[in-house]
Parts: C-alpha cells; sequence; structure tokens
C-alpha cells in the first residue's frame, strides 16, 4: 500500500493560522507528523505553506522555518500569498512583494535542504517501482511505495513494475539500477 500522507501546514505561527482562519495548531500538526513518521517511518510527507500572510511576522516566519528543520517533509507546496476577492485578508495591509519573494526564496532554499537528506535515507534501498512516464533521454521515472519518484536508465520501461536499488539522489528524486 501506498505510504504518503498530505497535511497542511500553511504556516508555523499559531497566529498566523488563527488570522487565516484555520482551525488547528502547529502543535496539532506536529503531533499528527510525528505519529505518522513513528508508524511507518519511510513515510512520504507532504504539507503546503503559504509565504507573505499579512499579519506574517519575521518572528512568525522564522516559526515557519523551524518547524520546516524539525518536522521534515519531503514534499513542500510553497505559495506566495494574494488576496483573493472577498476574503478578509483581501482588506489587510498587504505584505511587501520583496518581502514575500525573499521569503518564498529562503524556505525554498530550506526545502531542497531537508529533502535532499530525507532522500538520503534512502540510498542502498531495494524494492519495487512502477514506471509511470518517460524521463530524459534514455531514463525513466516511477514510483515506489512511499510515493518517492524514482528514475531509472533503461528502453521500453513504461508501464513495467520492476526491482531496483538506490544509488544516488537529488532533493527531487532517487536514482536507482535495476536489479
Amino acid at each position: 500500500y501506498l505510504q504518503v500522507l498530505h497535511i497542511p501546514l500553511q504556516a508555523g505561527s499559531d497566529s498566523v493560522l488563527k488570522d487565516m482562519k484555520r482551525g488547528y495548531t502547529v502543535s496539532e500538526y506536529v503531533s499528527i507528523v510525528d505519529a505518522f513518521k513513528k508508524a511507518f517511518p519511510r513515510m512520504t510527507i507532504s504539507t503546503d505553506i503559504i509565504c507573505g500572510f499579512p499579519t506574517e511576522t519575521d518572528e512568525d516566519f522564522e516559526k515557519t522555518l523551524e518547524i520546516i528543520r524539525s518536522t521534515q517533509p519531503d514534499i513542500i507546496n510553497i505559495s506566495r500569498f494574494w488576496p483573493m476577492e472577498g476574503t478578509p485578508a483581501r482588506r489587510m495591509e498587504q505584505l511587501d512583494g520583496g518581502v514575500i519573494k525573499e521569503r518564498t526564496r529562503a524556505l525554498t532554499k530550506l526545502y531542497e535542504q531537508v529533502a535532499e537528506e530525507r532522500n538520503k535515507e534512502w540510498l542502498g534501498w531495494e524494492g519495487r517501482v512502477l514506471i509511470s512516464e518517460e524521463g530524459k533521454p534514455g531514463t525513466w521515472k516511477g514510483r515506489n511505495f512511499a510515493y518517492k519518484q524514482v528514475v531509472v536508465s533503461g528502453k521500453d520501461l513504461l508501464g513495467k513494475e520492476m526491482d531496483v536499488k538506490v544509488v544516488d539522489c537529488s532533493p527531487f528524486d532517487l536514482k536507482a539500477e535495476i536489479v
């Protein structure tokens, strides 16, 4: 069975979550992530972060970075805040676009570091993947049981399920050899 879980965090600050009208706290998010990681150590955790909500201070953003460092999600969907028509946030004083851009860059950099460290834990892993798409010339992409993207070399592998061994990684995928 597939071991992947998407848990949207949105922000690492309870005050920002309250302003966003989310019905949860950072500690509840952390508890859920910890429980699933304990039960399924190789589970892929995915989350969402919004950078630049109008009430987000530098301290609030630092809390978000700290939660990402501590919970180590495998996938982060990063969005810049955009005021939607008809929402209370639309009427709030907006943060400077340069601040939002810088926060997005800082979070992206941290995410890539965390993702690569998480992917390094897969080095040497052997298991089955289903090849679902063609990659760069001569390569194919598939997913393992934890929804990790696995890249292998070969010809005409689309739709095939095969045993592989992970030999390298990047923040975005695992590179494997067919065994």
